[in-house]
């Protein structure tokens, strides 16, 4: 069993957060793209059976009923599971009955809602391209054709925001009541529009404390909501955690499919270049897309275990690490661990994970392993 993300990185505008690859879509580049990424999946003849197949961008659900019975033919490269977990990006307001019903068709089984907040004024300040009904006109649309398996993301901590605000949106999450909630603290990435904002002093981030209080009563709401939190930024009904998700935070391996995808396969971690132009060109000359890549070794690997795996709230098993990667871990990272356990980050008895303090201070344990 394998999993295999595909890039779409066409929207038709620019979140102000937002730093992944992306530009905004023309329809005759969206086709010419479509083709090109056929061509990029050919090379790879990949013959394992796909257990999670996730297509995410950009936007995915800006395609046209044509691209997306295109998308269709492209799909049918893979060998897919009879259990495949197969999930879609979409934004709200792209929801219609006649886009569920090609969706059903690809064989989209799980849908991940791009939400980010339900409040307007906020949603005006990130750019996005829907209001608040449009979130729960999608939702109800998606259960009504019996596409329930719903994930909604969200963030917090955006600029202006205040922590009643957030308050307001867990009443609307309660409200709609989906399987799955990913919940992310905004992050200030370079060459984005509050990058720019910030720098031009037309915007402050949210401190330290305050974020840290919003992320409490996000913990707190969402388990009393029957959530079982599982990573450091997803909640999960029972039985709904993120297959695919997990592929990655437990260091698996996966193919990455278009411009700016990566992927991980024989120890090999490999990132597709960033421009559409680009990777059109490099496919037309019959090469791989391939910006850089690197061999991973046992040193690395290790590290990158943990860098990814305590982002679970279950951490890791010792004594499957130990058997995985034929080492004693607890002798291998003693400093590192002695360093995190003395900080009260992390607990360790037949599993490594983070603590509840921990979980604050996220970015301080990965930075060991990096």
């Amino acid at each position: 069993m394998t999993s295999v993300y595909i890039h779409i990185p066409f929207c038709q505008r620019i979140c102000s957060y937002c730093d992944f690859p992306k530009r905004v879509s023309k329809s005759i580049e969206i086709d010419h793209y479509l083709d090109t990424l056929e061509k990029e999946i050919k090379m790879y003849q990949v013959n394992d059976i796909i257990d999670t197949l996730y297509i995410g961008g950009g936007t995915p659900s800006i395609l046209s009923s044509k691209q997306l019975l295109r998308l269709n033919q492209i799909i049918k490269l893979f060998h897919l599971s009879n259990k495949v977990e197969f999930t879609m990006e979409c934004n709200p307001e792209h929801i219609t009955n006649e886009k569920i019903i090609l969706l059903k068709q690809l064989g989209v089984n799980r849908i991940s809602l791009g939400v980010q907040t339900f409040n307007e004024r906020l949603l005006r300040i990130l750019n996005r391209g829907h209001l608040k009904n449009m979130v729960y006109d999608a939702v109800n649309l998606l259960k009504k054709n019996n596409l329930s398996n719903i994930s909604m993301d969200l963030i917090f901590a955006i600029p202006f925001q205040t922590i009643e605000e957030v308050k307001e949106d867990l009443a609307h999450i309660q409200q709609l009541d989906v399987p799955h909630i990913s919940y992310y603290s905004l992050i200030l990435e370079e060459k984005t529009v509050f990058d720019k904002l910030l720098s031009e002093n037309k915007i402050q981030l949210i401190d330290n404390e305050t974020e840290a209080q919003m992320y409490e009563l996000i913990l707190n709401s969402l388990k009393k909501s029957k959530y079982h939190h599982y990573e450091i930024s997803n909640y999960a009904k029972k039985g709904y955690e993120s297959r695919h998700n997990q592929v990655y935070w437990q260091n698996k391996s996966y193919y990455g499919f278009g411009m700016g995808a990566s992927g991980y396969v024989n120890h090999v971690r490999y990132y597709n270049v960033n421009y559409v132009n680009q990777y059109i060109e490099l496919i037309k000359k019959e090469k791989r897309p391939i910006k850089h890549q690197d061999t991973i070794d046992k040193s690395e690997e290790l590290k990158e275990a943990f860098l990814l795996g305590l982002r679970l709230i279950d951490g890791l098993s010792i004594e499957e690490i130990n058997k995985r990667y034929q080492v004693n871990i607890l002798e291998y990272f003693e400093r590192e661990f002695k360093c995190l356990v003395d900080k009260g980050f992390i607990e360790i008895s037949d599993r490594i994970k983070l603590t509840h303090t921990g979980l604050f201070y996220g970015n301080e344990v990965f930075e060991v392993f990096v």
